[in-house]
């Protein structure tokens, strides 16, 4: 299996088993008959079946009046520093793997056939219908997009661009908030990297504050890619996803409890099988005293841990402290400070770190809530900017839509459908319109992440992502080395920004002048300009 052709073909294969097991020979076409299946199974078939991942405005704003075609762009339109790493787009081709079938269409209108007090929902069984008889079931839809692990500055910035039939643009929306989630994650470890020089001094402890166990493979790719972060405390990301992950933990209090002393407990695990590999927690009672016990069984020959961590107290300062007497006596124990820090706590913690003259190889950092912002932190949203009619477009009567909010100049998008530019020397992106020539010194940068419209029922995928190997498949190898390079290149003044960016982005003129007349059209309409 080595596209995501392959790949939906094989879920639906699996699932068609599972019914066939349960003695049923077809997917159930009415509501009623899908619910005497079990749970689990309703959950496996769901999840797979676009027409679901859905709600009420797509689908009344896939019935625009008079408009067959739409385009979107996916637009991240909030920064939380100098830079932000896109990422996660594996999501969206497991999403438009699979194939839409007539037994799913009409299970689906059944489903909507009597919501909201028998009032039934909005939903366009004919459109689906020509979808599975015309497309052969996959969206008709064109996606462009920068890729995985491109490294842009200020926004509001498209990470992607979907056009075809407007009901099977609009089905996408909800995946543009996940791949924003996992641009999230990317860019808080990329920011992590950054202040660190090397990954491998940071080891992430998400994996107890996830949302759910699905998160915990993504949110480890994310990691991967923004960072080049491979030391990780989530187990099942890390199994699930392969090499190159390693797993890293730290000893808890319940352990020491069980014995008479802190002493006795650091004897029998020092002496174990674990002890040169593990992390130990000293503040069980009190952390100085802690660290004059394990002190005194070092002196004694016991064998040296992988490394020490502070857990209670001045954390940042108890650290320093004793990586100043362990460096001092020639001892090679890391010391972990894994107590919540985000980027600008371990920034200060870096600078205090330098000062003291403390080895940049044994400071070693954790954090968990740090990627856990809220979906507005680094917010994706989608952002409608073309519609037209005719099949080939000819009939001038395009129109090109943007956001405005006259009070918000952040919130802008972008009209129509684009192209970006990147310069190598410099690492900056440039938006232009499509088809237009690239700058001086830039190349155009548009890639095709999945096209269901050029050859009707034979979708192209990707072909860099490899489903049965993300990890080690070619966009997630390249997207880890294109954000390592480009924030390289960019230097300091984007890369230590850990506060909120604003500094805009960078468009063609044509682009610019596109823009400033649908602005300005806004302003007379409310009297601002004349």
């Amino acid at each position: 299996m080595k596209s995501y052709f392959q790949y939906g073909k094989k879920i639906s294969a699996r699932i068609k088993t599972l019914l066939d097991l349960e003695g049923i020979k077809q997917m159930p076409q009415t509501y009623t008959d899908f619910l005497e299946l079990d749970q689990w199974l309703r959950k496996l078939i769901g999840v797979n079946l676009p027409l679901v991942l859905s709600d009420n405005y797509e689908h009344f704003m896939a019935c625009l009046p008079g408009k067959k075609y739409a385009a979107q762009h996916v637009i991240v339109r909030k920064q939380i520093g100098g830079f932000t790493v896109a990422c996660g787009f594996w999501k969206w081709l497991e999403f438009l793997s699979h194939k839409i079938t007539r037994e799913e269409v009409l299970l689906t209108a059944d489903f909507f056939s009597g919501k909201h007090n028998d009032f039934p929902r909005q939903f366009d069984k004919n459109y689906w219908l020509h979808v599975v008889d015309d497309y052969d079931g996959y969206l008709p839809v064109k996606i462009s997009y920068v890729g995985e692990g491109a490294t842009f500055t200020g926004v509001p910035f498209p990470l992607a661009e979907i056009y075809g039939e407007t009901p099977a643009v609009w089905l996408n929306e909800p995946l543009y908030i996940q791949i924003g989630h996992l641009c999230h994650v990317a860019t808080i470890a990329a920011q992590f990297a950054e202040i660190l020089g090397d990954p491998w001094r940071f080891i992430e402890v998400m994996f107890r504050a996830l949302h759910n166990r699905e998160e915990s493979d993504d949110a480890l790719l994310a990691i991967l890619i923004g960072g080049g972060i491979i030391s990780t405390s989530n187990d099942l990301g890390a199994f699930i996803n392969g090499a190159p992950f390693k797993s890293s933990g730290t000893t808890g209090h319940c352990y020491y409890q069980q014995y008479d002393t802190l002493k006795d407990a650091l004897k029998v695990l020092l002496s174990s099988p674990l002890g040169p590999y593990c992390t130990v927690l000293l503040d069980v009672y009190d952390h100085e005293h802690g660290f004059q016990r394990l002190q005194e069984l070092l002196k004694e020959g016991y064998a040296h841990p992988f490394a020490e961590r502070p857990d209670s107290g001045d954390t940042l300062k108890l650290g320093m402290h004793d990586l100043t007497v362990l460096q001092d006596e020639g001892k090679k124990i890391n010391v972990v400070f894994e107590d919540g820090y985000n980027p600008k706590d371990v920034l200060r913690a870096e600078v205090m770190r330098k000062q003291f003259g403390l080895s940049e190889e044994r400071t070693l950092y954790g954090a968990g809530s740090a990627f856990l912002g809220p979906r507005r932190a680094l917010e994706t949203a989608y952002k409608a900017c073309y519609f037209h009619d005719d099949p080939e477009c000819k009939d001038n009567k395009c129109v090109e839509t943007m956001k405005i909010c006259l009070n918000d100049k952040m919130k802008q998008s972008i009209p129509g459908p684009i192209c970006w530019f990147f310069n190598p020397d410099t690492a900056m992106f440039m938006l232009g319109c499509d088809g237009e020539t690239p700058p001086p010194g830039y190349r155009t940068e548009k890639r095709i992440l999945y096209d269901g419209l050029t050859n009707p029922g034979h979708p192209h995928f990707d072909p860099d992502y490899d489903p049965d190997h993300l990890t080690i498949c070619a966009a997630i190898k390249n997207g880890v080395q294109r954000t390592k390079t480009d924030r390289q290149i960019m230097g300091p003044d984007f890369t230590r920004q850990i506060g909120e960016n604003r500094t805009g982005v960078a468009m063609t003129k044509a682009l610019r002048r596109k823009r400033k007349e649908i602005y300005d059209r806004a302003l007379r309409l409310v009297g601002q300009k004349k």
